[in-house]
């Protein structure tokens, strides 16, 4: 087994400050002749206890997005009792047998180890002990505060697609099956794609955005409603996409769409001929935008 540069963390928003974690790690690897490797989770941590954490990225997009910076190997493991009870040093003896890092990788804040007591300090400490080196990465700041996953989530809560988009350093998506609804859309000009997206991921705030759709690979312009659609008696959340010029049955198939800006929030309007006027100028405030 290959010598590695080892980055620890959740990785769980795959930001611009775990990029700079990750490219660190991978610069440090091709510098030495090591591999870069990344030692993490399955679950988060707080899931353990009962704690319920709105999901970024999927595990999937996770590595994928890890393996596109370089990173080489993906230790990926559930966060169990038996790893959240492991005293600081033990955690460190762990991964030197599973990966044999020369040298470790983490962020100013990364905890580990029983009652989280191990810290970026007591990491040091504890690597060089054992013949490992340490590079410890400072925040990334944006408008002077850290870029964390805790801050994207509750932007992403506002409907504040556009800030997040600046500290993912790519537009946030939500993917899901085509499901067949209503058709209310359909019936007013305008078709909409409604998908079921993965129900541990964090939604955008009720509102209109300007969006892309990608289907099969093919990214098309189109807007996106999230609410319960007041004005025709609706109850449940959807997210629907009215993709522009678009006009093909799709239910069963895979949808991803791109927020790329937040147009207003949800209203509930006297009648069907004053929610169709909204929605034409919700569309043509996209296509301005899209210039189509």
């Amino acid at each position: 087994m290959k010598k590695t540069v080892l980055a620890l963390g959740m990785f769980d928003g795959m930001h611009i400050g775990h990029k700079k974690l990750i490219d660190t790690a991978v610069l440090l690897a091709k510098h030495n002749g090591l591999t870069p490797a990344v030692f993490t989770f399955t679950n988060h941590p707080q899931e353990l206890f009962g704690g319920k954490v709105a999901r970024l990225v999927s595990n999937e997009m996770r590595a994928e997005l890890m393996k596109k910076l370089g990173v080489e190997r993906i230790e990926e493991v559930p966060f169990t009792r038996e790893i959240s009870s492991m005293q600081p040093a033990a955690f460190v003896d762990m991964l030197k047998e599973r990966l044999d890092p020369q040298i470790i990788v983490a962020g100013f804040n990364y905890t580990f180890g029983k009652g989280k007591k191990g810290n970026a300090e007591l990491l040091s400490k504890l690597a060089l002990e054992r013949d490992i080196s340490v590079a410890i990465v400072p925040p990334v700041l944006m408008n002077k505060q850290p870029v964390s996953s805790t801050r994207i989530r509750e932007m992403i809560e506002r409907g504040d697609v556009s800030g997040v988009q600046l500290l993912l350093g790519r537009t946030y998506t939500l993917t899901g099956t085509v499901v067949e609804d209503r058709r209310i859309g359909r019936t007013i000009g305008f078709p909409t794609a409604n998908i079921d997206p993965d129900p541990s991921k964090a939604i955008p705030a009720d509102g209109v955005y300007i969006s892309m759709a990608s289907l099969g690979g093919e990214l098309m312009p189109s807007v996106t409603n999230i609410g319960t659609n007041p004005t025709v008696g609706g109850r449940k959340r959807t997210v629907e996409t009215n993709i522009f010029d678009f006009d093909k049955e799709i239910y069963g198939e895979e949808l991803t769409v791109y927020f790329i800006k937040r147009l207003r929030s949800v209203k509930t309007f006297a009648n069907l001929d004053e929610l169709k006027a909204q929605i034409a100028k919700d569309s043509a405030q996209a296509r301005r935008y899209f210039g189509c």
